[in-house]
């Protein structure tokens, strides 16, 4: 709550580190490298108003930037960079207008929405609501190593009501909790996964775990082309199906293989509300239903008009 401890979060948002000099030379910077110019006021005030428009809570349904960076690197690329902001802005800048300019972010939204308006809303994303999962890297029982960190994100759009909450391509955190080398009487390697939490269009913390939902759903998408690795249920790319996944004695979960998670707990989301864009997503009703959990449905076409008609069906 201190304008030192303020500036110090902001710096690490906008470059990945805390940086040097004094409070002034910093603020000054971040107000160049944000809006192409300085602000006049004290030093607590404009180091308040970087960290609101960075990383604040929404105020009459404003985005922050962190919101913004996500919801903008999802539309062009259906992913979410974890890379300091400042990076990213360059990156997406240079890829769409070939040129970097000092008025940055407004210049980028028209460009990804041209057509609508962006504004936010805080809802709550159900307990068991389940996300359907890629994995992005080869995972194999022979090179990986307990403790090793695993690279999965989220392979659909999650709306609650009108609201984007889980945008397709949000980065999933976990890692390997164990691994069971080959033993006697041909039983083959196993490989078990701890999958901690994805981040959603606010860059909070979505805490997910592979329940017994997560594992009938995944057994219902995946049908006979499935395979069971460590309890879960694992489909995927054209080619890779059933034993395909077992070689010889070792187990491989390719990249580009699917499976579900489920949410751990009620979670707030200030998510995003793309008005006059349709974008095809899961879609949850944010009331909670009595008799069961809620789940992903599929949805066309999500619209402002038309988000809150589809309610979640229980498992």
């Amino acid at each position: 709550n201190t304008v030192a401890g303020k500036l110090e979060i902001a710096e690490n948002f906008l470059y990945g580190a805390v940086q040097t000099g004094s409070l002034v030379s910093r603020v000054d910077k971040m107000e160049t490298d944000m809006y192409g110019q300085k602000s006049s006021g004290s030093v607590m005030t404009r180091v308040d108003k970087l960290y609101n428009n960075l990383e604040g809570a929404p105020v009459n349904g404003k985005l922050s930037m962190a919101t913004m960076m996500n919801v903008i690197e999802w539309q062009f690329s259906d992913r979410m960079s974890i890379d300091a902001a400042k990076t990213r802005l360059s990156h997406l800048e240079t890829q769409i207008f070939g040129t970097e300019y000092a008025s940055r972010l407004n210049r980028l939204t028209k460009a990804a929405f041209p057509n609508g308006s962006l504004t936010s809303s805080t809802v709550v994303l159900p307990k068991d609501s389940l996300i359907k999962v890629k994995f992005m890297e080869d995972i194999n029982s022979k090179t990986n190593q307990q403790g090793d960190t695993i690279d999965f994100i989220v392979d659909d759009n999650v709306y609650v009501g009108d609201a984007l909450v889980l945008p397709k391509g949000a980065k999933g955190y976990g890692q390997i909790k164990k691994i069971v080398q080959p033993r006697i009487f041909g039983r083959d390697a196993r490989i078990d996964l701890d999958f901690s939490h994805v981040v959603a269009v606010n860059g909070g913390a979505v805490p997910v775990t592979v329940g017994d939902l997560a594992k009938q759903q995944a057994k219902t998408a995946a049908g006979a082309a499935g395979a069971s690795i460590g309890g879960m249920i694992l489909f995927g790319p054209v080619g890779v199906v059933g034993g395909a996944f077992v070689k010889g004695s070792s187990v491989t979960i390719p990249a580009g293989t699917n499976t579900y998670v489920q949410v751990a707990e009620d979670t707030s989301v200030d998510g995003v509300i793309l008005a006059g864009s349709a974008v095809a997503g899961q879609q949850l009703d944010g009331n909670t239903q009595e008799g069961g959990p809620q789940t992903a449905q599929p949805a066309s076409a999500v619209t402002k008009e038309t988000a809150g008609e589809t309610a979640a069906e229980p498992a």
